[in-house]
């Protein structure tokens, strides 16, 4: 089986074999050559070669022009298409949120994967293009917060102020820098731990219910070590959710 995930910033594609997610490529969104680079990367040889299950490809995404295109490609190559969203999913979660509509496929995904490993309560953490929070209580998703990505935040400030240049981010020893560079690092770094514990606090306290925590997306592995609480970390989450929507699909 093939699966889909087309975000805002990557496309990430993986090839599952009996279970097993084998390889996975990835692709900028907004590069135009992302259709030609896909076709060089995924053809009819590749796909006999893995012999992928049910000759399926399950997608999620949250930029419709692109997932258009991308869908015809995998169509012309000779494979079922499977366009995941909160109405088609087959399972019996349910999203207790005002409009199902606005929740990105993605979400939808990460919550299957998380249900189906760790059980009824979960809050996801993805580090995404934005940092979301997903709160999933008693098999119910409950509804999410969505804060400024780190990548984000850290271009938008580089772009805007003419003094201040592209830093890594990554942990600082000292909360205090003695530069710029240091300061910069610092802020990101400790600003953004701080706003991951806080909200995960609040959400808890508010939901009154203790979830396994789960990490996904580019930036977790980074700030796993300073949460407060016990966390799993699941780099490939949507991929996961995908491949069993699809699953529960050809049941």
């Amino acid at each position: 089986m093939i699966v889909i995930d087309i975000g805002n910033t990557n496309i990430v594609i993986g090839i599952y074999v009996k279970s097993k997610l084998c390889r996975i490529y990835r692709f900028e969104t907004k590069s135009k050559k992302f259709l030609n680079r896909i076709k060089k990367t995924i053809n009819k040889n590749i796909i006999d070669k893995y012999k992928i299950d049910y000759n399926l490809c399950v997608v999620s995404s949250v930029v419709p022009k692109v997932s258009k295109t991308i869908v015809n490609f995998f169509k012309k190559i000779g494979l079922k298409v499977y366009e995941i969203n909160y109405l088609n999913i087959p399972t019996n979660v349910k999203f207790k949120i005002n409009n199902p509509k606005e929740l990105g496929n993605d979400r939808i995904a990460n919550t299957i994967a998380a249900i189906e490993k760790y059980g009824k309560d979960c809050l996801i953490l993805d580090f995404g293009t934005a940092t979301t929070f997903d709160i999933i209580k008693n098999n119910v998703y409950q509804g999410g917060i969505i804060a400024p990505g780190v990548t984000i935040s850290h271009d938008t400030l580089v772009n805007n102020a003419s003094q201040l240049n592209k830093v890594s981010i990554s942990k600082t020893k000292k909360i205090v820098g003695k530069n710029t560079i240091q300061a910069m690092k610092s802020g990101f770094y400790w600003g953004y731990t701080s706003l991951i514990n806080g909200i995960i606090e609040k959400t808890i306290n508010e939901k009154k219910y203790l979830p396994t925590l789960i990490l996904t997306g580019g930036l977790a592995i980074t700030f796993k070590d300073q949460i407060e609480m016990k966390c799993y970390h699941e780099p490939h989450l949507t991929l996961q959710g995908l491949y069993l929507i699809g699953l529960k699909k050809n049941a």
